[in-house]
């Protein structure tokens, strides 16, 4: 499948992964054949497996954070070391990830038909209807116009506020979103990555963080950032180190 786009746009793709082994490998692959995409890098969160490992041994720009911070503050951190206009984020445990899927989610973008476009996982047509008009829109693939990132509050770039951060700016710009169906997609689930009772306790605070960010939104919602360039502040003892 040829992806038009639009005249000197590029794509790069941020895969932020902690503790990703068992699937970076594949997503990192599948990226590496997508014509579309320009650009790779990998940010590992603090991981201690061989996430970091995996992502040189693919030739890949590597940011390894040698504390976790969170799913929001690594997204942020690769959108501070690319120029790309256009941004595809893929977490590191998709399995069934293909070349087809991808080009897509980036297609719309691209073309100028959509300003943010989200992977939604195929759960049946009554629930791939309903998704989109009920949310919220969660996914750990989705592609979207820089500014939408940019335009993020800091509030909402911690953990995984950062997704509902995303589509709340891309609303309050009045940019477009879509979605897009994706069949046979996977993820590794917390539970098999962590066991029962710590991947369990993950998805309670996962649930419980992206909960919360909506009702700050809703009640008491932050200016948007404008004209501020997505440049995360670290902590000293939070120093990344960039391969």
């Amino acid at each position: 499948m040829s992806v038009r786009r639009e005249a000197g746009l590029r794509v790069a793709a941020i895969v932020p992964a902690y503790n990703e082994e068992a699937t970076l490998i594949e997503v990192l692959s599948v990226l590496k054949a997508t014509p579309a995409i320009d650009e790779i890098l990998v940010v590992s969160d603090g991981s201690t497996d061989g996430t970091v490992a995996i992502a040189r041994a693919q030739g890949l720009r590597t940011i390894h954070l040698r504390e976790n911070q969170g799913k929001g503050r690594a997204m942020a951190i690769g959108v501070a070391h690319t120029t790309a206009p256009i941004l595809l984020f893929v977490d590191g445990d998709i399995m069934n990830l293909t070349i087809e899927l991808l080009d897509r989610l980036v297609q719309p973008v691209l073309s100028g038909h959509s300003d943010m476009n989200i992977g939604i996982r195929h759960r049946g047509r009554m629930a791939d209807f309903l998704q989109p008009l009920t949310g919220p829109l969660l996914s750990g693939i989705r592609c979207l116009r820089r500014e939408i990132f940019d335009a993020v509050p800091e509030s909402h770039r911690e953990g995984f506020a950062i997704e509902t951060g995303l589509n709340w700016a891309c609303r309050q710009l009045g940019c477009r979103t879509t979605t897009t169906v994706m069949y046979n997609l996977k993820h590794l689930v917390k539970e098999k990555k962590r066991g029962l009772i710590k991947g369990s306790r993950a998805r309670i605070r996962m649930f419980a963080a992206v909960l919360g960010a909506w009702l700050v939104l809703l009640f008491r919602p932050p200016d948007l950032r404008r004209g501020i360039a997505a440049r995360p502040v670290l902590n000293p003892e939070l120093e990344y180190i960039n391969f």
